[in-house]
């Protein structure tokens, strides 16, 4: 990453003085089970540590409202019925970008239609993660037509992009560039392939990404970044910038935590708490004259 790109896009992350929190953006995301509440936490905390002003964690069970509510006071919970439901709340309360799929539940056919019907009537930055983005496995021609009104962007690791797209792992290792550069393009969208040297695809353009350590290789920091790209594409009209720069700003937070677990000691929340000090050590990059 340039020293121009990090002083450029950490100059956009800076509060005004008369700011308040709808100035920053309301993350919606749409995750977890009873198996899985903690994914949608973590997704949620990338979120608040990357800047939001407002978090909401969308859940279908009561009971599962009550237990994730104990666990962080600054999130704020939704329990939903029906896809139209969340469409309203998304539509009413000023909801600017979401995050679906972390430990989501539910047979594929009735989850693609949940989420189809999202996203076909909402405008704003959609990041498929997950059970979100499984529940397309052999049924990936449908992500060329759902993102008619939303902006969409994936983020799979190797194995979710080789069953989305029912390819070899070892084939998509080999021709990493140029199979997700790809499939970005037939399906106008972003496509994140998480791992070592995280690509960012927009069409023909690709990021490649040189933050991050082994020690991220652990259950959750995927539903972290992608709390942290739903927070940063709310303060640029850029959603390629916004997805680098929150792979950048991951990788980063990794390897500070690191330092001081270890490399067999880190967790995804750890991953979360250290979002703030990438930030603040880019900070001084971007103050730098």
């Amino acid at each position: 990453m340039k020293k121009q790109e990090i002083k450029n896009f950490i100059s956009k992350l800076k509060r005004k003085t008369d700011s308040h929190k709808y100035d920053y953006g309301h993350v919606l995301v749409i995750a977890g089970s009873k198996n899985m509440p903690g994914a949608g936490i973590l997704a949620c905390l990338g979120a608040l540590r990357s800047g939001a002003g407002l978090v909401t964690y969308a859940v279908k069970d009561e009971f599962l409202n009550q237990v994730c509510a104990i666990s962080r006071p600054e999130i704020m919970f939704y329990v939903y019925k029906t896809a139209s439901s969340i469409i309203d709340f998304i539509k009413s309360k000023k909801v600017s970008s979401v995050v679906i799929g972390p430990g989501l539940r539910a047979d594929n056919n009735i989850l693609r239609k949940f989420i189809k019907q999202i996203i076909f009537s909402i405008d704003i930055p959609v990041v498929l993660d997950a059970s979100g983005l499984a529940c397309f496995n052999n049924a990936s021609d449908e992500l060329k037509n759902i993102n008619i009104k939303a902006k969409l962007i994936i983020t799979p690791h190797l194995g979710e992009l080789s069953k989305l797209l029912n390819i070899k792992m070892d084939l998509i290792k080999d021709h990493r560039e140029k199979i997700v550069s790809e499939f970005s393009k037939e399906n106008s969208l972003i496509c994140v392939l998480k791992g070592n040297n995280t690509l960012v695809a927009l069409d023909q353009k690709i990021y490649k990404n040189n933050t991050g350590t082994p020690a991220m290789a652990t259950a959750g920091s995927g539903d972290v970044l992608s709390g942290i790209i739903a927070s940063f594409v709310n303060i640029t009209d850029d959603i390629f910038e916004a997805s680098k720069f929150a792979v950048f700003v991951h990788g980063l937070a990794g390897e500070i935590a690191q330092k001081d677990k270890g490399q067999t000691g880190v967790i995804s929340s750890d991953i979360a708490k250290n979002i703030c000090y990438a930030i603040k050590k880019l900070s001084s990059i971007g103050d730098a004259k």
